[in-house]
């Protein structure tokens, strides 16, 4: 039997590469409109780096991650479309970005934008990355999805009050 400090990195290499999809470099997408980022793994991070997404309804400080979550320590902001959804499925242009920290340092992101109307995981654009690693970026990212099916609502775990 392995030590299970093994299988803990193990499992954490396996988390970290589960949305291993890393799409195109660009969609074409507006890299201005501070409610809804743009797709694709160089659009996105210029997009991130400007900060609209700081101006959303964000959780106040970083926290350690929420089971079953595979990130460490994040906060998470939403979009004036996700944040005024009370029920049922987001909208088209509902997004989440959520901040990954290494210590009090962000040094990547996870963002999930509806991109289709309806229910299901093939219906957001997942992002997960940074400048120096892209681990998903594409419409339906299967290890995402795999996990965000368990969210309660729409492949969403958390909504910021």
């Amino acid at each position: 039997m392995p030590h299970p400090t093994t299988l803990l990195a193990v499992l954490a290499l396996a988390a970290a590469g589960a949305c291993a999809d890393h799409g195109p470099g660009s969609f074409g997408d507006d890299l201005t409109d501070p409610q809804v980022p743009p797709r694709g793994t160089e659009d996105i991070l210029d997009w991130l780096e400007v900060g609209y997404y700081q101006a959303w309804t964000c959780e106040p400080a970083s926290h350690a991650g929420r089971a079953p979550s595979p990130h460490g320590p994040s906060r998470i902001c939403n979009n004036d479309a996700l944040h005024a959804t009370t029920s049922g499925a987001f909208p088209v242009g509902a997004v989440a970005v959520k901040e990954l920290f290494e210590g009090t340092t962000v040094t990547s992101y996870a963002v999930a934008r509806k991109v289709t109307a309806g229910d299901g995981g093939d219906r957001w654009y997942w992002y997960e990355g940074g400048p120096d690693k892209v681990f998903a970026s594409s419409e339906g990212a299967g290890g995402c999805v795999s996990c965000h099916v368990q969210a309660a609502r729409d492949y969403v775990f958390t909504i910021v009050p």
